[in-house]
C-alpha cells in the first residue's frame, strides 16, 4: 500500500468515526401536537417542551431531532428503540417496562373531566362515570382508577383536539384531560363557551417527565439529564412558562 493510499484510508476512517459520533450525539425525540407543550406547524415544533429541550441541548452539548408521530405510535417507537426519548410522559407501570423516567418531573398537571355547559349535573361524582361515554387519547395515562377500569365506556382517539367537537356535537358525553393542556386548548377553541369542567374532580395530580427508551443508548445518560433538568428548573423555568404560555389563556 502506498503512503497516499494509507493516508486516504486513515482519512476515511476518521470521517467515519466523526460521522458515528455525530449520529450518537443526536437525540431522536418523538413528538405529537399537544398545545401548549408541543405546537407543530409546517414541520416546526415550538412550545413548553421545546423550550425545555433547547435548554437541555445547550447544557449537554447535544443535537435534537424531532420525529412526528401520534402519541400511541410514539410509545410504540419507544418500545422498539426507533426513537430515543419523549417528553410530557405521565408515569404508568406498564410504560416503565420500556421507558426509563428521568426525575425530577418538569411540570405537574391535574386530571379533569369536561362536559357540555348546562349538563354539569351528569358528572358530579365518580359513580356517574359508569353512565357516560368518555372520550380520551389512545395510549394516555390519567390516573390508575380510571386507566385500569375496563368497565367504563371509553372512546379512544389519536389526539385531544378531536375530543372537543365530539363532545360539543353530543357524540360523547364527556372527555378526560390534563388541565395544563385541556384548559389551554379549550380557551382558544370555538367551543370555549359550550364546554366546561365537570364538578367531579378526581383530585389526581399528573407529573410530567422526560423518558428514554430502554433500548436506546441514551438511557446511560440518565444521570446527567437529571442534573441538567434540576438546573433548568432552578432557573425558574416553570415561572417563565406560566408567564409565556398561560398568562393570557383565559
Amino acid at each position: 500500500m502506498t503512503i497516499r493510499h494509507l493516508l486516504n484510508s486513515l482519512l476515511l476512517a476518521l470521517l467515519a468515526s466523526i460521522s458515528t459520533q455525530a449520529t450518537a450525539e443526536t437525540l431522536r425525540i418523538g413528538a405529537d401536537n399537544w398545545q401548549p407543550f408541543r405546537f407543530i406547524k409546517e414541520n416546526r415544533i415550538t412550545g413548553i417542551d421545546n423550550d425545555l429541550w433547547q435548554q437541555l441541548s445547550k447544557k449537554l452539548d447535544i443535537k435534537i431531532q424531532y420525529i412526528h408521530c401520534p402519541w400511541k405510535r410514539c410509545l410504540d417507537l419507544m418500545k422498539t428503540g426507533d426513537i430515543d426519548a419523549m417528553s410530557g410522559l405521565a408515569w404508568q407501570q406498564d410504560r416503565e417496562k420500556y421507558i426509563r423516567y428521568i426525575k425530577p418531573a418538569y411540570f405537574t398537571c391535574s386530571t379533569r373531566f369536561y362536559v357540555r355547559r348546562g349538563e354539569e349535573q351528569r358528572l358530579q361524582n365518580q359513580a356517574q362515570l359508569n353512565q357516560l361515554n368518555i372520550g380520551m387519547v389512545r395510549g394516555s395515562a390519567y390516573y390508575p382508577e380510571f386507566d385500569q377500569n375496563n368497565g367504563l365506556q371509553k372512546t379512544q382517539l389519536t389526539q385531544e383536539s378531536v375530543l372537543l367537537p365530539l363532545l360539543a356535537s353530543g357524540r360523547i358525553d364527556s372527555y378526560i384531560g390534563t388541565d395544563c393542556q385541556a384548559d389551554f386548548e379549550l380557551a382558544r377553541s370555538d367551543w370555549h363557551q359550550k364546554l366546561v369542567k365537570a364538578p367531579y374532580n378526581p383530585e389526581r395530580n399528573t407529573p410530567l417527565y422526560i423518558g428514554f427508551s430502554k433500548k436506546s443508548d441514551w438511557k446511560k445518560s440518565s444521570q446527567r439529564f437529571s442534573e441538567a433538568i434540576r438546573e433548568v428548573l432552578a432557573s425558574d423555568f416553570r415561572g417563565a412558562v406560566q408567564q409565556k404560555y398561560y398568562q393570557n389563556s383565559e
